[in-house]
């Protein structure tokens, strides 16, 4: 075993991907994912480790305190804006990438990393209900959803969810309810090259003053 600890997970998902696949040519379908997944991973500013790319998604991963709020959402910021740029440029030739989306899960809880062969693996429970929470009610197809362990741990104090920035709600699974607060961005879209800076839309205004401290 490598590593036993407390640690962030962070998995950036591409919603649409399995539709998407179908209805494209292969050869023509993976060159647009490539280019997604490289973009994503590129605007990696966090320094955070891979663990696994599972054909739409990117599993993250960090040990030790959890990362603050504002950095998590404005990482995601970062990587929405790559994808969307991505995007536009494969707009014309291809239109059904418009059905394509950005969602992320950030969870934090105890996890185990070992390793077969040359490849680092995750182990725990953490990581299963990370994957669990991809398949959400959230009502929104780009968003960042942050479980309420991570939030719980980052700021070290019973949570007030009435006055949190953020949608609070539970979903029922096997393992009984996981709750999370999510954050929209549907309206989020890459403009055009002379604004070719990413907005972290989460700014300390909007983020840190409606949660506790």
């Amino acid at each position: 075993m490598l590593n036993s600890n407390k640690g962030l997970i962070f998995i950036v998902d591409i919603s649409g991907y399995s539709q998407f696949i179908r209805e494209v040519n292969p050869i023509e379908g993976m060159t647009v994912v490539r280019h997604l997944l490289n973009g994503i991973i590129a605007e990696n500013h966090l320094r955070l480790n891979i663990s696994e790319i599972e054909g739409d998604a990117i599993l993250f991963y960090q040990f030790g305190n959890p990362l603050a709020l504002e950095a998590v959402l404005g990482q995601f910021t970062a990587m929405l804006h790559s994808f969307q740029k991505i995007l536009s440029g494969y707009r014309s030739k291809f239109p059904k990438v418009d059905k394509l989306s950005l969602k992320a899960v950030a969870h934090y809880g105890k996890m185990e990393e070992f390793e077969i062969d040359r490849f680092r693996k995750l182990y725990g429970n953490t990581l299963v209900d990370a994957h669990r929470l991809l398949k959400n009610s959230v009502p929104s197809s780009t968003y960042v959803l942050v479980t309420t362990d991570y939030l719980q741990e980052v700021y070290k104090s019973p949570l007030d969810y009435s006055t949190t920035c953020g949608t609070y709600q539970c979903d029922l699974y096997d393992v009984g309810s996981l709750c999370y607060a999510y954050f929209p961005l549907d309206d989020y879209k890459f403009v055009n090259e002379e604004n070719d800076h990413h907005l972290n839309v989460f700014s300390k205004s909007n983020v840190r003053e409606k949660l506790p401290v």
